[in-house]
This record gives structure tokens, sequence and C-alpha cells, in this order.
């Protein structure tokens, strides 16, 4: 989920994806077992299973997984588990590689699947099923999802176009409100957006066009979603790889050293930026445009052949618990799915509210999600 604007994640080893080659040749070779049976629960009445030997367990994440030290210790502690983090770039990036060891797994349990990557994941068998005791504490919202067992909720946050607050107020610009101001001459050439390819708030905010303008049955050049992509083309909208890139590198607000005053982000991305807490809602050095928003939940998962799925589910269940759901919000900036969690005065003060994100039902897009990126990869390749 590396250091990010997400917080500094807890490691014991990180692999960077520019060794994925190596990944998957030492995964192919293998003797990872082909467990496909059901998976023991990781809570027993109440309480976290604890293993009698000591075990290691392998954490696969995107970039911007977070945990402060204390909870990953606690976890251990509790378990006799200990806990690799393995990293793998973007989600898409992780996933896609992830899907080329399917079977042979670099590690145990994966996080950081959101909804919009499921079809691929199911498609190629990627995780076994794994009904979480947890759940139950789940609000029903994002419980109801998925109902397969296949992965587990355990956060959600909305993609939005974020702003360069100083940017607009210093020149005296207007500041756009909706997705058609961003298609405007006085916008031109200030919003950078992340290659829905190999990005999943590229992908949230392709998605975010799709759900807004239509079209998505259309397999022509001159569906309505891709017309509106002609004109951020026109505008001189930047693409990039991913969201490290485009926020630190293209950005002009907040933590950013670029110079366009608009990127795609997160509503919680202002929290991370507020220095002074005692600043008003409207004073952060970042905005968010809340009617670009998309929701996205973001999900875990037992790896298909995992050296010990009863591990994983037993780390699942953590993550479903008090102590990592309370950590999540100023560690990755992203919402608890668990009813009930507290948030830090922080994050709920200046993470913007989004009513009613944009959505897609998952299977349409598992359905469509290739097509949509091939049309839009035609557009601007």
């Amino acid at each position: 989920m590396s250091t990010n604007r997400r917080g500094t994640v807890v490691a014991v080893m990180t692999l960077a994806l520019t060794v994925a080659l190596t990944l998957v040749v030492a995964a192919c070779s293998s003797s990872a077992p082909s467990n496909t049976a059901a998976v023991s629960p990781g809570v027993v009445d109440g309480a976290l299973v604890r293993f009698d030997e000591p075990v290691t367990l392998r954490v696969l994440a995107h970039d911007s997984f977070a945990v402060s030290a204390e909870v990953i210790e606690e976890f251990e502690r509790e378990t006799n588990v200990r806990v690799e983090l393995v990293q793998a770039g973007d989600a898409v990036t992780m996933t896609n590689a992830a899907i080329l060891t399917a079977g042979n797994p670099v590690a145990d349990v994966i996080f950081g699947i959101d909804e919009n990557l499921l079809g691929s994941v199911s498609a190629a068998r990627l995780v076994v099923p794994y009904d979480a005791v947890r759940l139950a504490d789940v609000d029903p919202a994002y419980a109801s999802v998925v109902t397969d067992g296949l992965v587990t909720p355990i956060d959600h946050a909305e993609v939005c176009v974020n702003f360069d607050r100083d940017a607009f107020t210093s020149s005296g610009r207007s500041l756009p409100r909706a997705f058609e101001d961003l298609t405007a001459p006085d916008h031109a050439g200030q919003l950078v957006v992340q290659d829905p390819a190999s990005s999943t708030p590229g992908l949230a905010f392709m998605l975010a066009t799709i759900a807004r303008f239509g079209g998505g049955d259309d397999t022509s050049a001159d569906a309505a979603w891709l017309r509106y992509w002609k004109a951020l083309k026109a505008n001189g909208v930047k693409v990039v790889d991913g969201w490290e890139t485009a926020y630190y590198g293209e950005f002009s607000g907040g933590s950013g050293e670029g110079t366009r005053p608009l990127v795609v982000s997160y509503a919680s991305s202002p929290p991370a930026e507020v220095s002074d807490t005692s600043a008003d809602v409207d004073a952060t050095p970042t905005g968010v445009i809340t009617s670009t928003c998309y929701r996205q939940i973001e999900f875990a998962g037992i790896l298909r052949g995992a050296r010990h799925p009863e591990a994983a589910a037993t780390f699942i269940e953590f993550m479903l618990g008090r102590s990592f759901q309370a950590d999540m919000p100023l560690q990755m900036y992203v919402y608890p799915v668990v009813s009930g969690t507290p948030l830090p005065d922080t994050f709920a003060k200046y993470t913007a509210v989004v009513d009613e994100p944009l959505s897609l039902p998952y299977e349409q897009v598992a359905a469509n999600r290739d097509r949509w990126v091939g049309q839009w990869s035609a557009l601007f390749r």
C-alpha cells in the first residue's frame, strides 16, 4: 500500500516489482501445495488462532499498504505468526503479477484487490474461498458486494479529482466543480491522471467517466464516455503510470512537486496534508471535487497454493479486528469497513464527505474492463 501518502510501512522484507520475473521462475519451480479445500477459521471463540510452532506469513500487497509497528507486533504476539511483506507496485500491477503465479504464489495472502479487479481474480482462480468469521461485523454495504466468499472487504475509499487550493485562490481562476469543467479552456494543461491499465485510481477514474457519461455498451471509438476523454486529451490532460508519480511528481498541491493543480487522488487525501489541525476545513492545502468521486473497496484473499492458508485466514480476521481497522485511517488514509470503528479526529474533520459516490456493478466491470481499457488505450497510445 515504501513510504507514501498512506504512511510508513512495517515490513520485514520488501520485494520490488522489478524482480517479478525472478519471482515467477522461483514460484513455478516451487513445491507449494495446490490447496483448494476449505480453510479452517482464523478465529475460535472470538480469539485469533495461536499456532504451536512459529509460522512465517508472507503478505502480498500494493505499495500503499501501511500499518503501525505496534499493530503488527500485536498480531505476531497473539498468534506466533511472523509477518513478511511482499510489495508489488500499484494494485493493478500487483494483481497481474500474482495471476502469473496463480497456484504457486510468492505469498500466502493478498491485500489490495479492489472490486474492479475481481473479474480477473475469479477467472484466474487466484484465491480460495474463505468465510471470515468477523465478516458479520462488516457494514452490509461492503459485506454484500461479494457473496461467494472468495475475498473479504477490508477498507473503502473514494477516488476523486483533488485540487491545489492555493493555485486557484492566488490566481483568481475558477475552481472546477464537475467533470465537464475539466475540459474547459480555463483548465487546459492542469489535470494529471493515472493510466487505467496500470493504476487502480486511474481505473476508478475511467470507470467514473463511464458511470457519469454512459456508453459502456458501445464498442466504437465514439462511445459517450470516450468523447469525454477526447475532450480531456484535447485540453492537455497528462497520463502517468501510477498514483505516486501523479501526486508527488506532477501535482502542485500539498506534497506534490509538480506544476499541475488538478490530480486524480482520494477524498481522504486532504488530511494527509494538514500540519495545523486547528485550520478550517476549507483551508487545507488540497481539496476534493466531490462530484467526480468513485467508490473503491479493497479486499484481502488467501492465495491458491499458499503454504500457510490457516495463518492467512488468521491475518484476514486480524485485519477485521478493532486494532487494524482503527489504525488504517491515518496509515493508509482509507475508511474502515467494520461498523462502529472510531475515526481519528483529523481524519474525520478533513476527509471530504461523499454521500453518493459513483459506482458500477462489479459484474459489469468484470465483463467489460478489458475492452474499456483497450478502448481508452487506443485513444492515448
